[in-house]
């Protein structure tokens, strides 16, 4: 009865330890959409150290308590083992401390669901480390030599090793609670949704919702009361959360930003939302990935067209898909509303014709991509009945968006902030506004991902791009793409002096406050999380 006592003890403790030294495991698999198979991609990939990092903790604890077994075995194979246990521990709660230091990008939300999965997590180590101290007292009990007792233990050095894979078991166990339960959420979400008078808008694209829906919102409420899926809601969950958030208590108008990751997201999501009106902004090679090609990219968000109730506006650069719905009398595109367009570097200037009106536009939003999708938000908001005058009192009000090509100035130096960037088109656009700055220019990116079979060219696009641009510094971060980007750059003939690589963004930020002055223009395009 001892024994049970002392190995539960010594397996809820080891579980305790564990567990809390190695949350940035949660903090991966939630930015991997609590998905087993990107999890395990992140934790597989070459360039990523945390699996080193938990194979050098495993050889430390088996060297140190081994070693100190048998320094000790004078007292007794019991007392030896009690004392190897010192050591086994302390180096635990320092690698806690130790891997504290380097913190996620992207830190955890300690959600109902990552405060479960704990749980789970907690519980399964538990029950491992409990069965494998079982097995290896029967084996060293059956062995009966005194140097095997001493050193019988040594293999429950590798339980870090196991702790990434006994998250997944445990997320694939509480999974199928979670996904019940989320079901759920999302089916009364849809039925209080069905029972609303709101207007319901739906924003899809590859590209620029975000951007879309914030520029909606800020129009649209010249005329009703809005609320918005915040951030980058775009799932069933999110879209639910904010259904039942105070904020969408009493509102006339629902602007919901829908993603999709693979077929049969966006009819999920209009079958939510039922949406009366739509923006599509465009389709690229982002999210290539899961869908294969672009025509099947343009084929799952085009599911809003034939969803929507009123009025869908399209971007131009969809007309060349055109014919899919031809026939569809709610579709219209934007391409004649804009003329006289000026971009510079700290604003935007152009002429917005609506209805016959003339709306002279000056804002702060930066690029050909900002004239769009205020031109795409205008023309939907004609659509939704405001006059011109409402649409260009709701235009005079836009801000920049939080990491969407945002200006930014500190000491003298411009950052373009466009960390929240990840795809092909955005990218170009970037490195447009960066160009339009007079003083030294300078990049820092990771590249992009998501693109699939695509990803090398996209990346080594971007690099022909950059150094197309002749930019004075370019910074590349991490290691995942920026071997595409290299080698695209290189191959454009780029100035191989002017590039540098750095691990993080940290060292790429070091880098840059070496070389900056007042002045300079900084474009950092996107921030990848650190399941990429």
């Amino acid at each position: 009865m001892m024994e049970v006592t002392e190995r539960v003890i010594a397996a809820l403790v080891t579980a305790l330890i564990l567990c809390v030294s190695t949350t940035k495991l949660l903090g991966a698999m939630q930015q991997s959409g609590y998905k087993n198979g990107g999890f395990l991609r992140w934790f597989k990939r070459k360039d990523n150290l945390y699996f080193n990092r938990l194979s050098v903790l495993a050889l430390c604890l088996a060297l140190a308590s081994t070693v100190t077994a048998l320094c000790f075995s004078f007292l007794g194979v019991k007392a030896a083992l009690l004392c190897s246990a010192v050591p086994f521990f302390a180096l635990l709660i320092l690698y806690a401390f130790a891997d504290g230091k380097y913190a996620l990008k992207v830190p955890v939300t300690y959600t109902g669901r990552v405060k479960r999965l704990f749980a789970g997590y907690f519980f399964f180590v538990a029950c491992a480390s409990y069965i494998l101290i079982a097995l290896l007292g029967f084996l060293s009990a059956w062995n009966g030599s005194e140097l095997y007792g001493l050193i019988a233990y040594a293999p429950f050095a590798l339980m870090p090793i196991l702790a990434p894979f006994l998250l997944c078991a445990a997320n694939a166990v509480t999974g199928v609670f979670e996904n019940a339960r989320n079901r759920k959420f999302v089916r009364r979400a849809g039925e209080k949704l069905a029972q609303t008078e709101m207007i319901r808008v739906g924003v899809v694209g590859s590209y620029g919702k975000t951007s879309v829906k914030n520029i909606l919102k800020t129009i649209l409420s010249e005329k009703y009361t809005v609320v918005e899926t915040p951030e980058s809601f775009n799932t069933p969950m999110g879209i639910a959360k904010t259904v039942f958030s105070p904020e969408f208590e009493g509102k006339q108008v629902f602007i919901a930003e829908m993603g999709a990751r693979k077929s049969g997201d966006i009819k999920e999501l209009c079958a939510l939302v039922q949406p009366d009106y739509a923006v599509f902004t465009g389709v690229c090679e982002q999210h290539i990935q899961t869908f294969g090609c672009i025509e099947n990219i343009f084929k799952e968000k085009s599911e809003i067209l034939w969803s929507v109730k009123k009025k869908a506006v399209c971007g131009a650069g969809l007309k060349p898909f055109s014919e899919a719905f031809s026939e569809n009398e709610r579709v219209v595109f934007i391409g004649e509303e804009t003329e006289e367009v000026q971009l510079f570097a700290t604003e935007t200037a152009f002429t917005l014709r609506l209805g016959g009106e003339r709306i002279a536009v000056k804002t702060p939003l930066l690029g050909k991509a900002a004239v769009e999708n205020i031109t795409l938000s205008a023309r939907l908001a004609f659509e939704m009945g405001l006059t011109a005058e409402e649409i260009a009192n709701g235009i005079g009000k836009l801000q920049p968006i939080a990491h969407r090509l945002q200006l930014l100035e500190n000491g003298g130096v411009y950052i373009l902030d466009d960390g929240y960037n990840c795809n092909p088109k955005g990218a170009k656009e970037g490195i447009e506004a960066l160009c339009r700055f007079t003083g030294r220019k300078c990049i820092v990116t990771p590249g992009i991902v998501e693109c699939g079979v695509l990803e090398e060219r996209v990346n080594g696009e971007l690099g022909a791009e950059i150094a197309i641009a002749k930019l004075d510094k370019v910074i590349l971060v991490g290691d995942t793409l920026v071997g595409a980007v290299k080698s695209g750059y290189e191959t454009a003939n780029g100035d191989k002096e002017k590039l540098s690589t750095a691990k993080t963004l940290t060292e790429a930020q070091t880098l840059l406050a070496e070389w900056l002055t007042a002045g300079d223009a900084v474009l950092f395009l996107n921030d990848l999380p650190d399941v990429y």
